[in-house]
């Protein structure tokens, strides 16, 4: 295991090799890319088709469940968190929860601006004063915004704000992308380095939430030999996270 700063990285097997190789032994159809500036440091980046694998709303309020526990309990390819920042040690949310059509914390009207949610198309994004319970079977509220209808929409003001380690999950046409930073960093200059990666690669990516960042960011993701690789701390509990299983087969 390697330490980026002050969180983990590495692989749950006896590797010691870096998170950059780490990252080539993704598990099937899973596609890893590395973006970044001198101001973001490398980023990684798992691309996930949607067609090969679906989204999943990791919810426990109350009691809270580690990102690796999730990953092996529900057979989750991928486990990106956290959903929002709970109460110091009382694994509480703050904001919208809601989980197979129950509403397990309300919507805040103050915070956290963005609604993510999942239905039987896949993901949706509104935001939060535009949310209907029938919109999505399961939702979370996060946010901000780091891209919204294509736009960067973090204010140049963020750069005066501390630098932090950020996951994020972006929204494309046939995929989604699962992201976290491995050094501190600002939204700003994520959200610039992302425009920049979307238009290399002509994706069409219109929204890029953040998730709960610094301590809570993590991203898990099954390696093709069935260890997990991560960057972030996988033991300690989240009231919420993201995750993605292999679709069915029709």
């Amino acid at each position: 295991m390697e330490t980026d700063g002050r969180l983990p990285s590495g692989s749950t097997g006896q590797s010691t090799n870096p998170l950059r190789q780490l990252a080539d032994t993704v598990a099937d159809k899973l596609t890893p890319h590395w973006i970044g500036s001198p101001e973001t440091g490398p980023v990684l980046i798992l691309e996930i088709p949607l067609g090969s694998y679906e989204p999943v709303l990791v919810a426990r309020p109350d009691s809270g469940v580690s990102p690796l526990a999730a990953a092996e309990d529900m057979r989750l390819s991928v486990v990106l968190g956290s959903g929002f920042v709970s109460h110091t040690h009382a694994l509480q949310p703050v904001g919208l929860l809601q989980e197979g059509g129950v509403i397990l914390s309300p919507l805040q009207i103050h915070g956290y601006t963005r609604i993510l949610g999942i239905n039987d198309e896949g993901f949706g994004v509104v935001h939060r004063s535009e949310y209907q319970p029938h919109l999505f079977h399961s939702a979370l509220q996060a946010g901000p915004g780091i891209i919204e209808a294509g736009k960067l929409d973090i204010s140049e003001r963020d750069l005066r704000r501390p630098k932090y380690y950020r996951s994020f999950l972006a929204i494309c046409a046939d995929a989604a992308l699962a992201g976290i930073s491995t050094e501190p960093t600002h939204l700003r200059t994520l959200g610039q380095s992302l425009i920049q990666f979307f238009d290399q690669k002509s994706m069409s990516c219109d929204e890029v939430v953040n998730l709960a960042g610094d301590r809570q960011a993590v991203l898990v993701a099954r390696r093709d030999n069935g260890e997990y690789l991560f960057h972030g701390d996988i033991h300690n509990n989240r009231v919420s996270m993201i995750g993605f299983r292999s679709a069915p087969r029709h």
